[in-house]
């Protein structure tokens, strides 16, 4: 691939999604990031928190395998699409926990289970996704 194809698929297929600021501190990455966040709700239950925590496993998990394997033997494509990975995993986990978080706070009464469901579909498929990643 060259130079040309390169700019081409960034200009073409990045993803079109502006990473919340909450999402860009403390830690280096947005996936420990979004745990911070969660974990240190008030709204969350003990799920909640163990998909979370296997979110943080395997996306870490993803991280070390890109820096210390494909860096040295994917393509330059490859890498690319890889390098937005986290992002795109992390984008349906966002969204369905504000809509979990807006829930919770205009119902304080009762659980919102169908945002609850909607966040834990998230955070299973992000989990899967970063796995595959790295067996594909």
């Amino acid at each position: 691939m060259d130079d040309d194809e390169l700019l081409a698929w960034i200009e073409g297929e990045s993803e079109d999604w502006d990473i919340p600021e909450e999402l860009r501190g403390p830690a280096n990455g947005i996936v420990v990031n979004f745990a911070i966040i969660v974990l240190s709700s008030r709204f969350v239950s003990s799920v909640i928190n163990q998909a979370v925590g296997r979110l943080v496993v395997e996306g870490e998990g993803f991280t070390n395998w890109f820096s210390s394997e494909a860096k040295g033997s994917l393509e330059p494509i490859a890498l690319l699409r890889l390098s937005e990975m986290s992002a795109c995993l992390v984008r349906p986990c966002w969204e369905s926990w504000k809509a979990y978080e807006r829930a919770f706070e205009e119902h304080v009464t009762a659980f919102p289970s169908v945002e609850a469901r909607s966040l834990l579909k998230a955070l299973a498929d992000a989990h899967r996704g970063f796995k595959d990643a790295r067996v594909s």
